[in-house]
């Protein structure tokens, strides 16, 4: 969950802070969580400031208003009516995308996230596992992508808002004890700013949903999440929150990791 700027947010003190920015065009406000490392830490203050709507930008700090509390993060992409964010400790955005309506103030000067590591390129050939879920299992490639010679496909069906328990054991004993990824167009980061090469044994998870639910709630729902914790990174290879399919997320892979390497 993302830290808010005080943990004992409510409502009456948003209000507060909503009122003093209508009065004076800004607030100043304690930080506290972990949300935000290394960016901002627990005890520093920032400066909030009246935003309009068509003023935010992406790589703005906004605070907004979410479930009873002020919270603190990154846009990282806006769309009409709502923005995307994260937390800079965060390598996923925050579900759901916040409403603008829901934005209450921009905070200036606070340092850019800082730079994803990078995996270095690798000696010799590409060699991968790459799991592509939402098809049938089929470890051919019908989409006729060209992909590395030392790329082992294998398609897995989804199920309800994830996959089946005999799948999500198979992608946890896969990735356990070697690099893994996590492809998905929640992630923070673009794939061409963290992926120079894949280290041996590399698992590549493709349309996979990350992420936990309440206990209940997994209950109530058909399909399990893969837990973020079976990747060592997430990244993208589209724009923030627009999926790409199968085929083009091999290209796109193909050509950042093992450029040439392509075979159909």
């Amino acid at each position: 969950m993302p830290s808010s700027l005080d943990e004992s947010s409510s409502e009456g003190l948003i209000e507060l802070v909503v009122t003093g920015l209508a009065a004076r065009g800004r607030v100043t406000i304690p930080v506290s969580g972990t949300s935000m490392l290394p960016t901002l830490r627990s005890g520093e203050r920032v400066t909030l400031y009246s935003a309009r709507p068509d003023a935010i930008r992406p790589q703005d700090v906004i605070a907004y208003r979410a479930s009873g509390r002020l919270v603190l993060h990154r846009v990282h992409a806006v769309f009409p009516g709502r923005v995307i964010t994260a937390g800079d400790n965060y390598d996923l955005f925050d579900p759901p995308a916040v409403p603008m309506a829901a934005v209450i103030g921009v905070a200036r000067d606070v340092p850019g996230r800082p730079a994803p590591r990078r995996w270095p390129r690798q000696p010799g050939p590409a060699a991968a596992d790459v799991w592509l879920i939402g098809g049938p299992a089929d470890p051919g490639n019908p989409e006729g992508s060209a992909t590395p010679a030392g790329w082992r496909l294998h398609r897995r069906p989804a199920e309800g808002i994830g996959v089946s328990a005999e799948v999500l054991a198979e992608l946890q004993a896969a990735a356990a004890g070697r690099p893994c990824i996590g492809v998905t167009e929640h992630a923070v980061h673009a794939a061409s700013d963290v992926l120079g090469g894949l280290p041996p044994q590399t698992q590549v998870l493709v349309g996979c949903s990350f992420g936990g639910l309440e206990p209940a709630m997994a209950q109530a729902l058909p399909g399990h999440l893969v837990p973020t914790e079976v990747a060592d990174v997430f990244v993208r290879l589209g724009p923030p929150g627009v999926p790409v399919s199968a085929a083009d997320a091999l290209r796109e892979l193909t050509a950042l990791v093992a450029p040439g390497e392509g075979a159909m």
